[in-house]
């Protein structure tokens, strides 16, 4: 009598230690797809904050044109910058866009002469009359942790 209970609590032993091994292997297949998920979801936010960063400073740089604050060349490339533009090519930009805290790229954008286009770009936009072209770079990089 004594060896069948032996025999019953063996069993119940293993049991108990084969639903809590299940219970941990899918806890840690649930741990790592939230992790892997919030990683996605931290790149996407940066992504969305740099393009959203580089259509504000378009729209800074063209209504600093359409002021007459700044000025497209009629011959040259003009650049405004925000944050170190040397990181994207730029040593000394025409205008320097104000720096602002929310803002932690770096942005280019290229003001190109006027009637100038480029096939590839899409907006030209009309400074007093005549067509521009603007062409905005966002440095944006993403390194998971």
């Amino acid at each position: 009598m004594l060896k069948r209970n032996t025999a019953r609590k063996g069993v119940i032993l293993l049991i108990v230690l084969a639903t809590l091994l299940v219970v941990i292997i899918l806890a840690g297949v649930i741990l790592s797809i939230v992790t892997n998920q919030t990683r996605l979801t931290t790149h996407q936010v940066g992504r969305i904050k740099a393009y959203y960063a580089g259509k504000g400073m378009m729209n800074y740089t063209l209504d600093m044109l359409r002021k007459g604050t700044w000025a497209a060349h009629a011959t040259d490339k003009r650049y405004a910058c925000h944050g170190d533009c040397t990181a994207l090519g730029v040593p000394s930009p025409t205008y320097t866009i104000p720096a602002d805290t929310d803002i932690p790229y770096n942005i280019l954008v290229t003001i190109y002469p006027l009637n100038q286009l480029d096939i590839n770009n899409i907006a030209y936009p009309l400074l007093n009359g005549k067509v521009t072209q603007l062409n905005v770079k966002v440095d944006y990089s993403y390194t998971p942790g």
